[in-house]
């Protein structure tokens, strides 16, 4: 479900993603995507890879190799211990055919710009779909990650195929040269949480989730490692909690089936109320904050709800917290749905 990036012959030394490796490991990530053909790298690519790749087989993860039509012409690429081939660029239809029929690993195709025009040639030259999955691009340069509408309608595509999809998110540290600006698959995810980012993803139609950037951090690895794919988690900012609010928000909560028309409401909350609630911060509701019903509203003391628009303040509720960052996610919470709310430290 997750994995993370590891880059040969950058400013990376080898020591240090071997390192990165072992975390992920600890942390049960499990998939491994590296680049063959980086135009930045240095002459240690080719060295250091193979002791990468060594070294993922030992801890047996699966590693995803982005190539060129150059790098599979000067390789014998069946003496690499990989996954899958991510195709980048200067393959034909027909190249692309055959591999999915010869080679003894997975072919991934590029998602950011396969149509279903392309598959439907694919079919025609008889390619095992079997040894088919997706691999959308990442994009270096800010302002030109796809369209959220966009990424969806790509993927209902390659979803009626069967295929499996994978796509990145940025890292909040260890950006990946020469530009340093992340490297999302989505333009709205650069500058947002990868726990949050990772979660976008796994919600529409993603399979793998793979960090993009060259070393993300242990800290990011942990808060990615805690993602429950049948619940979101959605970190917030919390606002001078008591006891008895720090209770009702902890834990899984399941929105109600007759949630609100703007609302997203915990079915759970009240029965876990042990403390009364006192008036406090009954300040304007604005959208996506979170909010414990006070005592002033009776039968309904405990109630924990998360706004979808703007409402007034109300002496009866208190404002507990602040979820915007976590906007993308709870648009995307059905009724029925799980979720659960993640103290910001």
């Amino acid at each position: 479900m997750l994995g993370i990036s590891v880059y040969a012959g950058l400013e990376v030394s080898l020591e240090k993603n071997l390192n990165l490796l072992e975390t992920a490991n600890d942390y049960g990530i499990k998939t491994v995507f590296t680049s063959l053909h980086i135009p930045e790298a240095n002459e240690r690519v080719y060295l250091e890879l193979k002791d990468i790749l060594k070294r993922a087989k030992e801890l047996d993860m699966q590693v995803i190799a982005d190539v060129s039509k150059g790098f599979i012409n000067k390789y014998n690429l069946k003496e690499f211990d990989i996954y899958a081939l991510r195709l980048d660029f200067g393959f034909t239809i027909h190249e692309v055919a055959s591999y999915t029929k010869n080679y003894p690993f997975k072919i991934q195709i590029n998602g950011s710009t396969i149509t279903r025009d392309y598959l439907q040639q694919l079919e025609g030259l008889k390619a095992n779909f079997n040894n088919i999955e997706v691999g959308h691009n990442y994009y270096p340069r800010r302002d030109t990650g796809l369209s959220y509408e966009l990424f969806l309608d790509r993927n209902k595509v390659f979803k009626d195929y069967g295929l499996r999809i994978m796509a990145f998110i940025p890292s909040r540290c260890g950006k990946r040269g020469p530009i340093y600006d992340g490297l999302p698959t989505l333009e709205c995810h650069r500058d947002m949480d990868p726990m949050i980012t990772a979660q976008h993803l796994l919600h529409s139609g993603v399979d793998i989730v793979v960090t993009g950037d060259a070393y993300i951090s242990e800290e990011e690895i942990n808060r990615l490692s805690k993602i429950r794919k049948n619940v979101y988690s959605l970190p917030f900012k919390a606002f001078n909690l008591s006891e008895g609010e720090k209770r009702i928000l902890s834990g899984i909560h399941t929105n109600r089936m007759d949630p609100g028309e703007f609302l997203i409401r915990s079915q759970e909350a009240r029965s876990k109320k042990n403390l009364p609630i006192i008036k406090k911060n009954t300040i304007e509701r604005k959208k996506y904050s979170i909010t414990i019903d006070n005592e002033g509203y009776f039968r309904y003391e405990g109630e924990l709800q998360i706004m979808k628009k703007n409402f007034e303040a109300d002496k009866r509720v208190n404002v507990v917290g602040d979820a915007s960052e976590a906007a993308i996610l709870i648009d995307l919470i059905k009724p029925g749905d799980a979720f659960a709310l993640i103290f910001d430290s």
